[in-house]
């Protein structure tokens, strides 16, 4: 019975994620509707709003269920013998196991989307090329928040500080950051007297690289070409992000710094889920 109730929980989730992102698409295709029926022209700079919502909120559900599928994950680990996990190298074997599984799960919720996903993309006039970077987005979303998740549920045996842990550092690491580096300018402007010390300009471009919004804000710039909010935020720091070079550069070094970072927490959840089952 426990077995039949795991093994649904998967396509309840699927039909509930596929139900908001075609209630999405209705809605926008209602609105829509009046100018195409008088003849009017299709408006796909409409369309295209309704893309980046559909791609924010897949993002966005990989980062909410990441914490509920580690700690299922947990749930079936404490099975596992003591004495089989004192065979060298089982640790590491389960941690990517895991980190597979997840990735994996992940991306079969998003496949299962692509035919919504496909239509909302071509209402608004973007290639079906942009699809596959979506598709990588999400596989890398996916091992990074997965990597912290599993870190967290590898310290600690109470589920309950597990989640908490992985859900503080997932807004430390985007929102956190933001705000850390915000507080560090206006301190900066206040004893420079209105100018802004090069040293903070340089934080900005190094801590941010470690942020996953950046990478995000690259993929959101790749598609709509004009990011108002990235690109006032970094200007306050005195750093221009118009330049194409510069910002696809920067963009392809916050992918790279966001996977150094998944391997990190991954080979920390090896080190501590070792030896929390057999300490």
């Amino acid at each position: 019975m426990l077995k039949e109730g795991r093994s649904i929980r998967l396509p309840i989730l699927i039909i509930f994620y596929n139900s908001i992102l075609a209630f999405v698409t209705i809605l926008f295709l209602f609105f829509h509707n009046e100018s195409t029926q008088a003849g009017l022209y299709l408006n796909q700079a409409g369309f295209l709003v309704q893309f980046l919502i559909i791609s924010s909120l897949q993002i966005l559900a990989v980062f909410i269920l990441m914490p509920f599928a580690v700690s299922s994950m947990e749930d079936t680990d404490r099975a596992v013998s003591e004495q089989f996990m004192m065979i060298p190298g089982v640790a590491r074997h389960q941690i990517i196991a895991k980190i597979n599984v997840l990735v994996l799960t992940n991306l079969l919720i998003f496949l299962s989307s692509l035919p919504i996903i496909t239509l909302s993309c071509i209402y608004s006039g973007i290639s079906l090329m942009k699809i596959g970077r979506l598709i990588g987005l999400i596989a890398l979303f996916s091992f990074w928040g997965g990597s912290i998740a599993l870190f967290h549920f590898s310290v600690s045996r109470r589920p309950l500080f597990s989640f908490a842990g992985t859900v503080f550092t997932y807004f430390m690491m985007s929102v956190g950051i933001l705000l850390f580096l915000e507080i560090i300018r206006s301190a900066s402007l206040a004893s420079g007297h209105g100018e802004l010390a090069s040293w903070v300009t340089t934080l900005c471009l190094v801590v941010n690289l470690f942020n996953p919004v950046v990478v995000y804000v690259g993929y959101f710039e790749n598609l709509s070409g004009n990011v108002p909010f990235i690109t006032s935020y970094f200007g306050n720091f005195g750093i221009d992000v118009t330049s194409r070079t510069f910002s696809y550069l920067y963009f392809k070094l916050a992918i790279l710094a966001c996977i150094l970072v998944g391997i990190i927490f991954l080979s920390l959840a090896v080190h501590f889920y070792f030896r929390e089952r057999t300490g």
